[in-house]
């Protein structure tokens, strides 16, 4: 066992699966509200190893993040401590956060994973990001996270904002490209040539990558829609114009409808799904194109069919 000890604070569907990571190598704490560690209801701060790694909710307010549950989780740190943010914040909490906090040392350590996915993604990063002023907690959190990540990936380390910025930054382009996938694919199947070949051709080119470069649904799912929407109010927040940001989440909206109108030209008898949820190997349904449109056919009075059984299109969805 390492010489680390961590501890992971907020054990749900991200926290857990980082928690049961960690844990294979390092003496481990997991901590959540929900689950208690003494008779009295309360959760024990005291002793969270080197770095506390704090994965708790940050929900959506107004296009932006509440740092609310990250901020209650660092109240009841009182002794000194290097604390890792996991969960996503809006730019300029972190350094908000430190000021109001300054015997903890805080970094701003946001994961790249997909629900269906966490310990994989986890562990085999491309990139990782560091944001911290404090150059020693940063490259202790790198230490950390090096022996547990089993690819080679890229350490950016920098400041807290710079991170939050690139968090958001990242996450956007890869919606911008799906939309824009998209868009090619609608255009395809309007003058009836085929969107797989040339989405293959084009994404060959190391420029473009084939990775989220797939014309179907648009994105969904817990991260993808609000990262998009919270760096357009973060551009309007400094003046700027966010027209890209904005158009991207307007364009992949329309998809439900596009879907909509290609199955209705199938004037089927029947449409099955075989689930709900925004993507393949999760049962999360948060922002879910498949549900809208299970919503919308059902208004039309349309027969639908949920099952396991149901054999999925490149759309998600078959139409008989």
């Amino acid at each position: 066992m390492s010489e680390y000890k961590v501890s992971v604070i907020g054990l749900g569907k991200l926290g857990s699966e980082i928690h049961k990571v960690f844990c294979f190598f390092y003496e481990t704490r997991g901590l959540d509200k929900y689950f208690p560690v003494d008779s009295t209801g309360n959760v024990d701060y005291s002793d969270l190893g080197d770095v506390a790694f704090v994965v708790v909710p940050t929900p959506s307010v107004e296009d932006k993040f509440s740092s609310q549950s990250v901020e209650e989780v660092l109240e009841k740190i009182t002794q000194k401590q290097i604390v890792s943010i996991v969960s996503t914040l809006y730019p300029g909490e972190t350094d908000r956060l430190q000021a109001k906090f300054p015997h903890l040392t805080l970094v701003y350590n946001p994961t790249f994973v997909a629900l269906g996915s966490v310990e994989h993604d986890f562990t085999h990063p491309d990139m990782v990001l560091i944001g911290s002023h404090d150059k020693k907690a940063a490259n202790l959190v790198k230490t950390i996270l090096n022996k547990v990540i089993l690819t080679k990936p890229v350490y950016s380390i920098m400041t807290p904002l710079e991170a939050e910025i690139a968090k958001l930054t990242l996450n956007c382009y890869i919606t911008t490209k799906i939309t824009f996938a998209n868009q090619i694919g609608n255009l395809c199947y309007r003058v009836g040539v085929s969107p797989e070949s040339i989405l293959r051709a084009v994404g060959s080119d190391s420029r473009v990558g084939n990775k989220y470069f797939k014309a179907g649904l648009g994105y969904g799912g817990p991260c993808f829609p609000r990262d998009n929407l919270a760096l357009s109010a973060y551009m309007r927040d400094n003046g700027m114009d966010s027209t890209l940001s904005t158009t991207v989440h307007e364009l992949n909206e329309e998809q439900v409808g596009e879907i909509l109108m290609r199955i209705e030209k199938l004037n089927p008898k029947s449409v099955g799904f075989k689930s709900l949820s925004y993507k393949e190997g999760t049962d999360v349904e948060e922002c879910s194109q498949l549900k809208a449109i299970h919503v919308e056919l059902a208004k039309k009075g349309v027969c639908l069919k949920t099952n396991g059984d149901v054999n999925i299109s490149w759309e998600g969805i078959d139409a008989k």
